[in-house]
């Protein structure tokens, strides 16, 4: 893989990045490949999606859009914008808007990328044939004060009907099992909208070559250890590893001083967008006397009148000697996640069958056994009409390959009734599935009003 330190375009080498953004709106950038120029002539008068502005060079080639207003999935290949590959129908969260809270059944807005892929025999019957979790929240859905977990792509076996999820996004079995060729774990990125937006080809390739020209400004004045104008890229409301902007400027001053020299790569650049949003997230080699880092950066940029600035900014180092093969399956927190979410939901919903199926035969309890337990909650369902299960501080860790142990203050009310304590559940995996093997819980002093 060849890697650029600049991007492309060799006009870059001959004039100062400032003097070149300047005439992005006259003219089409001539590092453009001819048949890319070509296709731009002929395709003039269609619409292409908003959120694609670049594709990276050697990653995934497709990308994945959700459309909640018309409530479809749509796949775009990098060779031809114009037109989806292939459009699904699909099921997003039963209320409207972005997801902010746990259990606000929202689907998120933003930009996330395929992090596990589960077949038939490791999920429950609720997710269909196949699941694709999504890494929400992303860095800056945290930074923004977003919660919640276990979004996920599914299947389902049951008729699809709009908003009809908790916040996945679901599919008909045939098309999960379709949409697995698209995806290409942690690379093909999948932007979530409430309503698609298409714009003219021109004016994506324009903010194409901005943004690329913004990029290298920033890049070139980070490696010249110009930080006056380095900061310059950042917005007022930055914040980064626990500083503001003007504590960003001091550290980087700092480095600035302590090293003679200092060299940046960056390759494999993407570009989305969403809602005013931009993701730049691309390969970083970042190369000092003493100091040597490979990894992964994303920068989030919005707009500040009329110009980008950063106001996120994430790296994730990769120790080059000892990276191994991406592996091919996610973290067993995801599918924990989910069967705490699905017992959570079976508790309030009242649904006996499916609370019980989170149970392991050899469950034990308060003195009571799987059968005796049953027994239990079918007799506090009867006395209760409604139920409502919050679920605050989540914690997992797992005690080997085939046990976990779950802690989460747990705040109950039915009825008139209402307590408020620390949960612990553990848990054994019995093949590919996680069951509830022990329940343990104490009240707490601190009772939310």
């Amino acid at each position: 893989m060849k890697k650029q330190s600049r991007l492309p375009g060799s006009f870059l080498l001959f004039i100062p990045w400032f003097l070149a953004a300047a005439l992005v709106g006259a003219f089409i950038w001539p590092g453009t490949p001819p048949s890319e120029a070509k296709r731009t002539r002929k395709t003039a008068g269609v619409k292409v999606p908003a959120a694609l502005i670049r594709w990276p060079e050697n990653n995934s080639e497709y990308a994945i859009l959700v459309d909640k207003a018309a409530q479809k999935v749509l796949i775009y290949r990098t060779q031809d914008l114009t037109r989806p590959v292939r459009t699904y129908r699909c099921s997003t969260g039963e209320n409207r808007g972005p997801k902010n809270r746990r259990n606000d059944k929202k689907t998120p807005e933003g930009i996330y990328f395929f992090t596990g892929a589960f077949g038939e025999r490791e999920l429950t019957p609720i997710y269909g044939t196949r699941a694709f979790p999504v890494d929400y929240p992303n860095p800056l859905d945290r930074k923004e004060g977003r919660d919640g977990y276990g979004i996920w792509f599914h299947g389902t076996n049951k008729p699809l009907k709009p908003n009809d999820t908790n916040g996945c996004i679901a599919l008909e079995n045939g098309n999960i099992d379709t949409l697995a060729q698209y995806i290409e774990l942690n690379d093909t990125p999948t932007v979530i909208s409430s309503k698609l937006e298409m714009v003219d080809p021109i004016k994506l390739e324009k903010e194409r070559v901005a943004l690329e020209l913004l990029i290298e400004g920033w890049r070139s004045s980070w490696e010249s250890k110009r930080i006056d104008e380095y900061i310059t890229f950042y917005g007022d409301t930055f914040h980064a590893k626990g500083m503001d902007l003007e504590s960003w400027r001091e550290y980087k001053q700092r480095l600035a001083q302590k090293y003679p020299w200092i060299h940046v790569e960056i390759d494999n650049l993407r570009l989305l967008r969403h809602n005013g949003t931009v993701l730049a997230k691309f390969q970083q080699h970042y190369k000092s006397p003493s100091f040597d880092s490979h990894g992964e950066k994303r920068l989030y940029l919005r707009r500040n009148s009329d110009e980008w600035k950063i106001v996120g900014e994430y790296f994730s180092a990769v120790d080059e000697r000892s990276k191994k093969r991406r592996p091919s399956r996610p973290d067993p927190s995801i599918l924990i996640q989910a069967l705490v979410e699905r017992w959570e939901r079976a508790w309030e919903g009242q649904d006996i069958q499916d609370y019980m199926a989170c149970y392991d035969p050899s469950f034990r309890s308060r003195s009571m056994d799987v059968r005796a337990w049953e027994r239990h909650r079918k007799n506090l369902n009867r006395k209760h009409r409604s139920v409502r299960v919050e679920i605050q501080d989540l914690r997992i860790e797992l005690q080997g390959e085939n046990k976990a142990k779950v802690t989460f203050k747990q705040d109950y009310q039915a009825d008139d009734y209402r307590d408020y304590g620390l949960k612990e559940l553990l848990l054994i995996k019995r093949g590919d599935t996680w069951k509830i093997k022990q329940e343990e819980w104490k009240a707490l002093e601190e009772n939310p009003a």
